[in-house]
């Protein structure tokens, strides 16, 4: 099999995990020690839905049992707090992580808009364990117009059922990784074509990071993602700052869906969990 190596702009490393197996496109990760920060907060946008979902595989939708259709993504999360006295870090267990994002062609379900209210796909949530992990297996996001392809997650604490902290953000992908799964006839993004929206322009990526003067969201929010032929495997570290939260503005909250005011609800403790004691 060949290899394709991408050469990004920031902060990226490359390595192959096997010659000719892999793809790798590498984010920066979660070191207090280096000075990072707490992952930013970004907007949660009109397309979140508490659907209270307790599963690994949001591919499936449980209204009628149909699967999306896309390159299989195999995506692992890790959170962590930070104690900015000590400047070290600790896994957060019993962390409730939500994930939600568009299909192949840009619809989400369960919104009036893209006329799927009743649906229920790519939408779920994990319990984070010891190490503060969770898993999920989803596919590789489609586009919709105004937005470069993304994924929300929102970390949610909870303390005797009652929910104490809340931090939503963004997923990005590199661009030219992102340019090779869509354009690739065998996979059903290729009708769609490529996004309108680049990262240039992106009015969530492009959003200031108020920890960091002169920075923008998106350049912390870039997932590490590694590609083989027949599936895509990503990460991510979600720092928590108790004391210094980051939050992003939009560059144009009016755009793309973006922006818009959220649902409300979301407060209660999802079923099936075991609320945390301390």
């Amino acid at each position: 099999m060949s290899t394709h190596l991408i050469n990004t702009p920031r902060r990226l490393l490359l390595k192959q995990a096997a010659a000719g197996t892999a793809l790798i496109v590498a984010a920066p990760l979660t070191r207090a020690a280096l000075g990072n920060h707490s992952t930013v907060d970004v907007t949660e946008g009109p397309y979140f839905v508490d659907e209270l979902l307790n599963r690994p595989d949001i591919r499936v939708d449980p209204s009628d049992g149909s699967t999306q259709d896309g390159l299989l993504l195999l995506l692992s999360v890790s959170v962590s707090t930070l104690d900015t006295a000590t400047g070290l870090t600790k896994p957060l267990p019993n962390a409730v992580v939500d994930l939600w994002h568009c299909n192949a062609l840009g619809l989400y379900s369960d919104v009036s808009a893209n006329n799927t209210v009743g649906k229920k796909f790519l939408r779920g949530y994990q319990v984070s364990d010891k190490q503060g992990k969770v898993q999920f297996r989803s596919i590789y996001p489609g586009w919709y117009s105004g937005r470069s392809p993304h994924i929300h997650c929102k970390v949610r604490q909870y303390t005797n059922g009652t929910k104490t902290s809340e931090l939503t953000t963004q997923f990005f992908f590199d661009e030219q990784l992102t340019q090779l799964v869509y354009t690739d006839s065998m996979l059903p993004y290729y009708p769609h074509g490529l996004p309108d929206q680049p990262h240039s322009t992106d009015q969530v990526y492009n959003g200031n990071n108020s920890c960091i003067p002169g920075a923008v969201a998106g350049d912390s929010l870039k997932l590490t993602v590694a590609r083989t032929a027949k599936y895509a495997t990503a990460k991510f570290d979600i720092l928590i700052d108790a004391g210094t939260r980051c939050s992003s503005a939009e560059t144009n909250s009016g755009g793309g869906g973006g922006g818009g005011t959220p649902p409300t609800g979301g407060g209660g403790m999802p079923p099936g969990m075991t609320p945390p004691t301390t």
